[in-house]
């Protein structure tokens, strides 16, 4: 992919994102989108760190709005990935990325919100050194001093789907996902927490993934339109192979929809976050 269509496609993607989310990302969620898909592309996660020109790291604001944003930028940036190949025909090193990335950044076509001195220096690398869950891996997620459970249930285009269940357990040791109930609906993250250690895997069980939906769908808000796709009265649910099903009041209720309460993917700190308050809304009284 030559310089000039590698600029017009990262102008894309801002331009994709600054309509979406109401104004033109930071330079962390513009990073961000890259890191959420890079999952897909690369054998880990991608972690990046940025100097600016007075030699101080960057750090960003506090919020993000990446975890609301619509999963068809992430197949855009998933797309972009993809179409820099390295000579050995896989997925750009992280050196080119980092090379055309910082040259974007520096450039007068990025106009980030929050970064006008300009970037002296950005660092990508592969996170590594722990194995990456897989389906059937339960997890122990920790909040307030106390820990959640939650099971992996599938890989797939929306990114790592995770099935919640509803007690919190005082210990590491007590966490019990079989004496727990099952949040009806699944979330959608990434498994950087457990790469990093913050989630710890406990165990595997392939028997609890019957407690959750066969194919994690995700859903959509009737008030976002795009082309060729009726999301209807209340919103819609759509499958990891691109099927698109309308829901009623009932199930916008449920998931949230309708009271402004649903995300479709989060980050695993911001999921880390949300956990009482999801399984507070979703907790259901059968297993």
């Amino acid at each position: 992919m030559s310089s000039e269509r590698t600029d017009t496609k990262l102008v894309q993607i801002l331009l994709e994102f600054s309509e979406t989310a109401g104004g033109r990302p930071s330079l962390k969620e513009f990073l961000e989108l890259f890191k959420w898909a890079s999952d897909a592309i690369y054998s880990a996660p991608l972690e990046f760190e940025v100097t600016l020109t007075d030699g101080s790291a960057y750090s960003g604001p506090a919020e993000s709005r990446v975890p609301e944003i619509d999963d068809s930028l992430f197949t855009d940036v998933i797309d972009f990935l993809s179409g820099l190949p390295d000579e050995g025909g896989g997925p750009a090193s992280p050196n080119v990325l980092k090379d055309i990335l910082l040259a974007f950044i520096n450039s007068d076509a990025a106009n980030l919100s929050d970064v006008h001195s300009g970037v002296s220096g950005l660092t990508i690398t592969e996170t590594g050194g722990v194995a990456r869950p897989e389906v059937g891996d339960i997890l122990a997620v920790p909040v307030d001093g106390s820990w959640y459970a939650m099971i992996v249930l599938a890989r797939n285009r929306f990114g790592v789907a995770f099935g919640i269940f509803a007690e919190s357990f005082h210990s590491l040791e007590a966490v019990l996902p079989e004496r727990s109930s099952a949040c009806k609906f699944p979330v959608y993250s990434d498994d950087a927490e457990v790469v990093n250690g913050s989630w710890k895997v406990i165990g595997h069980d392939d028997n609890l993934i019957s407690a959750f939906p066969s194919e994690p769908e995700v859903y959509h808000s009737p008030k976002f339109a795009f082309p060729g796709f009726d999301f209807g009265e209340f919103g819609a649910a759509e499958s990891p192979t691109g099927d698109i099903r309308l829901i009623d009041a009932n199930e916008a209720r449920a998931v949230g929809i309708s009271t402004g309460n649903y995300s479709q993917s989060y980050t695993g700190e911001f999921l880390q976050q949300s956990l009482d308050g999801l399984v507070r809304h979703w907790r259901q009284p059968e297993f």
